[in-house]
């Protein structure tokens, strides 16, 4: 399989005709893929590796390697559509969703964004990384999980919203002190309208958050939070946080992504953070 055939495989699994600015194909050397070595976070020592273990490319979750620089059009674009979801008004979700794209556009300006292309090319090693493609099944996948609980049991509580995640692989086989956790609210209070917030280069921020509770969010599912999010929420007082943690949930998408191109005949090799 050629690395574009893997890209479009990509485009075609999560239902997107274009791909996100912050994915895409780092380098290819052009040459037929059969032995991808995969991890969460991969780098220039991992490249090395892979070409003296006689793999034909690398695939990486987070975008190392990604030369775009207009991440912050992405970030404003699905964070908005994300915000409409939840139900805050057009004009609100435009406003909070761009209000970080002038930093994050700015933040390109100090990225290294040619190293990994550079050494995938002198190592002749395709390399490619799927970021927010990947978010977007983990996200799609956990959403439909809870949308089928709170059908079951519309009075579900936050522990029971905890179980269910428990029974994703994997969320089951995350390490020690990284699986799903409860970290605004309680485990004995309602969760009310459950929404995953999985996708959109990075979390939303606590504005954001706080317009989604004010729509009639009850309880979010995320991959990470900040201290000023927690604490934010907590003096909010309306909706819970769940933790579902970071490696687990970018395994969760991101191996929907290999188990798809494995059925297809290519050996994949998982490593560094892949659950």
């Amino acid at each position: 399989m050629t690395v574009k055939e893997m890209y479009q495989m990509v485009l075609d699994l999560v239902g997107l005709d274009a791909m996100p600015e912050d994915s895409g194909i780092v380098f290819d050397n052009g040459k037929d893929v059969k032995k991808v070595l995969a991890g969460i976070d991969m780098d220039n020592t991992m490249l090395m590796l892979a070409k003296q273990l006689g793999f034909d490319c690398v695939a990486q979750h987070h975008p190392a390697g990604i030369i775009n620089a207009h991440v912050g059009d992405l970030f404003g674009r699905d964070h908005m559509k994300k915000l409409m979801e939840c139900g805050v008004p057009i004009n609100e979700a435009q406003r909070l969703a761009y209000a970080s794209k002038t930093k994050r556009a700015q933040a390109m300006h100090t990225r290294n964004r040619t190293q990994m292309q550079d050494v995938a090319r002198l190592l002749d090693i395709s390399d490619v990384a799927f970021h927010t493609p990947a978010d977007i099944l983990a996200e799609r996948y956990t959403q439909k999980r809870m949308d089928a609980l709170m059908e079951r049991n519309p009075q579900c509580t936050v522990q029971d919203v905890i179980d269910e995640l428990l029974t994703i692989r994997e969320y089951q086989d995350a390490l020690e002190g990284q699986k799903p956790e409860v970290w605004v609210g309680s485990k004995d209070s309602f969760a009310g309208r459950i929404y995953v917030e999985m996708y959109g280069v990075g979390a939303p921020t606590l504005d954001e958050y706080i317009a989604c509770s004010n729509a009639g969010v009850g309880t979010f599912i995320t991959m990470h939070a900040t201290p000023d999010v927690i604490d934010g929420l907590k003096k909010h007082n309306k909706s819970n946080l769940v933790v579902a943690g970071h490696m687990a949930s970018d395994s969760l998408g991101f191996n929907q992504i290999l188990d798809a191109w494995e059925a297809k005949g290519i050996e994949i090799v998982r490593i560094s953070g892949i659950v």
